[in-house]
């Protein structure tokens, strides 16, 4: 007999001797590789055991030769993971009889799950740090805190993403809002944006990135892509669940730049938030203008305020700060009319929180050199599609298959804090679990500088 078959059986053995308790309908799970190789074809493995369920991880290998069976009865599954492969090849055959069931199994392997890392024990400590509100010398509660979930360049890993959804839903009593800083599509505009919805992300607020507007095919050739088509795509569906404000006209005139408000609590209790969405791609005076009014709209109105972009600016680094990238990539495009209207925002009395970006799928936060009184944070990117061009190595599986940050904003000591969930250690093994700004002097809490 073939040694490493019997091997193979000798596990299962020992495997078997130590369930003579188990139901019919448990599950026996081969943590090793099982082998079936040519020497043994013809093995039905459906008897004399009576199990129903063979688990196969995609770390393990089943070799099945083009003259062996695989015999699934009618009682039995066949459930192939998420995480795993099935290959047919074009000499095999495949029989699906009509009574016969595949699964498509969409849940985690055990263990690996989104909430698994990030239990209630482990997050909702943090989450009542966030939102924790201050005392005054009366003992009356002060402002209360806002929380945002901030991800960016997801770049159609809809597993990451409705991980995220999974998250925030878990978690929704804390989190005020979540938003996307660009680049939903994989690589090119050609690629498929119906993973959103699949991953129930309808209600998450969206930014345009560069590859959203890559108007090529998948073989590189470029695409005649209109405004509006691009507006129809990823605005049109989802505006009205965003409940957000949009210039005039801007559905007619394909206007891809909004704004929401979060106002929350009442009289000193009360906290209001401005959260600005840019689009960089279509930059004109006439969004310049926009953004102008909208600052002093919320100036008027006792509303801070967050603007988000996908591309962010050349900054200068906080110092001694891990989520400072030490792989610098520098921006495309500057903004300089928006830089302007926020200064003088803030030179009127407004109050001015950080910029918000992805794109170089590394972290990075600093002051920009002709404003330093502007902070800009960048996020390393969400995706697993693209592992290799971040900050961080990534393994599915692990904790660091996630990445994406919480943001709480306390308005009453003007503190903007920062904290990872997932990847968070870069490459030169700095931790950057969390760090604090004071926005108001844009001096760094923690770390310190």
């Amino acid at each position: 007999m073939n040694t490493k078959f019997f091997a193979a059986m000798q596990i299962f053995a020992l495997l078997w001797s130590g369930c003579s308790n188990m139901a019919d309908t448990d599950d026996i799970v081969f943590a090793e590789t099982v082998e079936v190789e040519e020497s043994i074809t013809g093995t039905d493995f459906s008897s004399p055991m009576q199990f129903d369920s063979v688990y196969v991880f995609k770390t393990d290998t089943l070799f099945i030769s083009k003259t062996d069976s695989i015999i699934v009865h009618k009682q039995d599954t066949l459930r192939i993971e998420k995480n795993d492969t099935l290959v047919v090849l074009q000499k095999d055959t495949l029989v699906i009889t009509q009574t016969d069931t595949i699964v498509i199994d969409n849940t985690s392997p055990s263990g690996t799950g989104i909430l698994d890392f990030n239990p209630p024990s482990t997050i909702i400590p943090i989450m009542e740090n966030l939102v924790h509100q201050k005392r005054s010398a009366g003992y009356k509660p002060l402002q209360q805190q806002i929380v945002l979930l901030h991800f960016t360049d997801i770049h159609g890993d809809e597993e990451n993403l409705k991980r995220i959804k999974e998250f925030k839903d878990a978690y929704s009593e804390y989190i005020d809002e979540v938003v996307h800083t660009g680049d939903a599509l994989y690589e090119v505009w050609a690629d498929s944006f119906d993973f959103w919805s699949r991953a129930g992300a309808d209600e998450f607020l969206n930014t345009l990135g560069n590859h959203d507007v890559n108007f090529f095919d998948k073989s590189w050739k470029p695409l005649e892509v209109s405004t509006q088509e691009v507006y129809n795509r990823f605005f049109a569906p989802f505006v009205s669940s965003w409940k957000v404000f949009q210039p005039e006209n801007a559905e007619e005139k394909a206007l891809m730049y909004y704004y929401k408000d979060i106002d929350k609590g009442s009289g000193l209790e009360r906290a209001k938030l401005r959260i600005i969405v840019l689009d960089e791609y279509h930059w004109d005076g006439a969004q310049a203008d926009w953004l102008t009014n909208v600052l002093e709209n919320a100036r008027v109105n006792d509303f801070a305020v967050i603007i988000c972009r996908h591309e962010g600016f050349d900054a200068i680094p906080l110092k001694n700060n891990p989520f400072s990238s030490l792989e610098h990539i520098g921006s495309a495009t500057s903004l300089q009319e928006a830089q302007i209207a926020v200064d003088e925002f803030m030179q009127n009395g407004g109050e001015f929180v950080v910029w918000l970006g992805g794109h170089g799928h590394q972290d990075a936060v600093g002051r920009l050199p002709n404003f330093p009184k502007q902070i800009i944070f960048l996020g390393d990117q969400s995706s697993m599609n693209w592992t290799g061009w971040n900050d961080s190595w990534r393994d599915a599986g692990t904790k660091s298959q996630d990445c994406f940050t919480l943001i709480g904003i306390d308005r009453f000591e003007k503190i903007v804090r920062f904290v990872r969930i997932g990847a968070d250690r870069d490459r030169y093994e700095r931790p950057k679990e969390s760090m604090s700004i004071n926005y108001g002097t844009s001096e760094a809490l923690f770390p310190a500088e």
